[in-house]
């Protein structure tokens, strides 16, 4: 309510691990929930004129080859690990993208409204806000994972943004 996010929960049907590929229940879901979406940003005409952008927003969990990988690090080898979680999440939300705006699988009032203030983002690990991150960097992905809930930081994000006037 205090941001316009919505957070699309796909439990289980999330992308399996190191994976960009939109399981079947994760259509079910989009297919379900997309029009809904779509329809409440455009029926009311004063908030449609204000619509600025509509970002869909992947994420990935902080990890990388079975370990953690600790956000503030600036090490070489770790660089490599947020590159790779950057652009995971960035297809996540671009197969998301893909498949809410293909007319051969999804089609529903305003989707062409949608997708013309729509952009596609992934922000990797990095937004993600876990205490004591630092002290878990020697930890295993197992371990982080058992403690932190990685499924929790592997998500979408959809939030709209309103002009400025």
């Amino acid at each position: 309510p205090k941001t316009g996010d919505v957070i699309i929960s796909f439990g289980d049907q999330y992308f399996d691990t190191g994976k960009s590929k939109i399981k079947p229940g994760m259509r079910q879901i989009l297919e379900k929930s997309i029009p809904i979406y779509a329809k409440s940003l455009f029926s009311d005409k004063k908030i449609a004129d204000k619509l600025s952008f509509v970002e869909i927003v992947g994420f990935a969990s902080p990890t990388f080859r079975g370990k953690y990988v600790d956000p503030q690090s600036m090490k070489e080898s770790d660089r490599t690990a947020v590159n790779y979680n950057l652009d995971l999440s960035y297809y996540r939300a671009r197969n998301i993208f893909d498949h809410i705006f293909d007319t051969s699988k999804m089609q529903y009032n305003n989707q062409k409204k949608l997708r013309s203030i729509v952009k596609v983002t992934g922000r990797s690990f990095l937004a993600e806000k876990t205490e004591g991150r630092g002290i878990a960097s020697g930890m295993s992905k197992k371990q982080f994972c058992a403690k932190y809930d990685c499924k929790k930081a592997q998500k979408v994000i959809i939030k709209f943004d309103f002009k400025d006037q």
